[in-house]
């Protein structure tokens, strides 16, 4: 009887999916070859009268021959949630909230044999320091015990500034970085990300104009250009 009034409370109304196909390093002369396929289907549920999403994902490189993952989001009131399973490995279960003053909260956890087990406890922000409006984030992973309070902010023309303060077996470190972004035109952006503590970065510029398709050129810092084609469709 149970079982009968768990189908009865689940609905389905909309559905939508798409499929994406994306090349090898168009340089390094594996034209020819795909990278990876990937594809994507949701259906909007009703469970007892609440709205729901259920998603199901495939990616052939985690899985040629089934579905990699799927995922069931809501909420329940103020409370958001998300439970999904990556098949081969245990359920995750998150759950989120905000608060009246505008404080987002999350828990993730992972499910094995009907145990649950918190992993990580986050909360985050919008505030202003010394006139800057940025963006505040402290989270805490219980596995590893590490501990991180994340700072970032919209210096202008294109340009955001993170700074990480990561505790972590009685050790703590500093990091920082600075990115920039700009629309080149209708369907090309240009992006760059700089860590100046090694020197490290790289430069991204996103094509989706030129060709029925997206090009991607990343150029590491020091490192091989590469070039890429996706391609996605809708259904």
């Amino acid at each position: 009887m149970m079982k009968k009034a768990v189908i009865l409370g689940l609905a389905a109304y909309s559905s939508a999916g798409t499929i994406e196909v994306s090349t090898n390093d168009l340089s390094g002369g594996t034209a020819k070859a795909y990278a990876n396929i990937k594809g994507a289907w949701s259906q909007g549920v009703s469970i007892f009268g609440r709205s729901a999403t259920l998603t199901a994902e495939y990616d052939r490189n985690e899985r040629d021959n089934f579905l990699s993952e799927v995922t069931l989001s809501g909420a329940l009131d103020k409370v958001k949630y998300e439970l999904s399973t990556k098949f081969g490995s245990a359920k995750a279960l998150t759950l989120g909230t905000t608060t009246d003053d505008g404080t987002a909260l999350e828990i993730e956890s992972e499910i094995s044999d009907l145990h649950m087990k918190v992993t990580k406890l986050s909360a985050s922000r919008a505030t202003t320091l010394r006139g800057q409006a940025c963006d505040l984030e402290l989270s805490h992973a219980l596995g590893d015990n590490e501990s991180k309070l994340k700072l970032s902010s919209v210096l202008g023309s294109g340009v955001s500034a993170t700074g990480s303060l990561t505790t972590k077996g009685g050790a703590s470190s500093v990091a920082y970085e600075v990115d920039y972004e700009t629309d080149l035109t209708k369907g090309r952006k240009l992006t760059a990300n700089v860590k100046p503590q090694d020197g490290s970065g790289e430069i991204e510029y996103v094509d989706s104009a030129t060709l029925d398709g997206t090009i991607t050129a990343n150029v590491p810092l020091g490192g091989k250009p590469t070039v890429s084609i996706k391609r996605a469709w809708s259904f």
